[in-house]
Formats: C-alpha cells, structure tokens, sequence
C-alpha cells in the first residue's frame, strides 16, 4: 500500500502531468468560450465558467502553471472566439482572478485582501469599458439606460460592484468546494 501512495505522489506532481491537466483546461476554456459565440446571451457568464478551470489549475499543480494556461487562453481566444466581448472579459478579469484570489485568500490581512480585490476589480472595469468604446464605436454600452439620464454610469457602475461581490463569494464557494469535497470524495486525493 505505501507504494501506491508513493507512485501516486509521484504521477501528480510530474511534468507532463501538469502539461496535460493545462491542456485539458485550456482545450474546456477555448470551447467555453467558443460557445460565447453562438450563445450571446451568456457573454457575462461563460467567461466566469472558463475562468473557474483556472482554481483546477492552481490547486492540483501551482501559480506558474496556472498562470502560464490563463496566458495560453488568453492568446488564443483572441483567435479563436468571435465574441469580442466575452474574449476581453476573460483577459482582462475572468481568467486570472481566480488566481489571485487563491493567493489572497491565504494573506491575514483581509482590508488589504479587500482593497487589492476592489482595485483590481475597478481598474479592470475601467480598462475593459475604454478598450470596448475604442474597438466597438458604433456599439453603446450604455443603450437601453435612457431613462436613468446622468446617474446611468453611476448605477451600472455600482451594479458591477455588486455582481463583483457575488462573484467573489461563488469563488470562493467553488474553491471551498473543489478542495473540500471534489478532491477528496471523487479525486480521492488530500
């Protein structure tokens, strides 16, 4: 029995091992988010599922691995996948966020955890509505909030925030659950 302990030990943590799970994870993000295409209404959401591969990625093999398939995504989402918008959600906060919050969720402080969260979460927002009116001029984000007049940005701005939240929590909820249950029930690893 020590031996298969030992062997199994020894195949998780091997190189191709950790090539294969990232090519597995990339190959289900790029099909992900391939499916943004031809489902539109989901161009929030499928970013959110593909990026959540990434808590796979960080907690079987680590950052760097992690890190190096959200770069490999990234790259060829932007090739692959027709929805701009999804593409650019991935990049710019889908994908690597689910990272850095494993990361963060190990620091003690947790106003410094907020206010790094909250920053990245922003700047990201900031990035990502500058680059969509750059690449998409004839597109308003803003069509359809007529009636709230000068305070639409405001309201969007403060339902972003609050969508941020929920999303952090069903992170951290799925990263609970993966390495709570999923690897020691169904993986049988500890």
């Amino acid at each position: 029995m020590p031996n298969a302990e030992k062997t199994k030990k020894r195949t998780c943590g091997t190189t191709a091992f950790r090539v294969a799970l990232g090519g597995i994870c990339a190959a289900v993000c790029l099909l992900l988010m391939f499916c943004s295409s031809f489902l539109p209404g989901l161009s929030y959401t499928i970013p959110v599922f593909a990026g959540v591969l990434m808590v796979v990625m960080i907690v079987e093999t680590d950052s760097r691995w992690a890190i190096a398939t959200y770069c490999a995504v990234s790259l060829l989402c932007l090739f692959i996948t027709p929805n701009f918008e999804a593409s650019l959600l991935f990049i710019l906060f889908m994908g690597y966020y689910p990272i850095l919050q494993f990361w963060l969720s190990k620091q003690k402080k947790k106003l410094f955890v907020w206010l790094v969260k909250l920053a990245v979460f922003n700047a990201a927002i900031v990035i990502y509505y500058n680059l969509f009116k750059l690449l998409f001029p004839a597109m308003d984000m803003l069509e359809g909030t007529e009636f709230f007049g000068k305070y639409a940005l405001p309201l969007l701005w403060l339902e972003a925030e609050i969508c941020f939240l929920v999303y952090d929590r069903f992170l951290a909820l799925v990263i609970e659950v993966y390495i709570g249950w999923f690897r020691k029930k169904i993986l049988r690893r500890k």
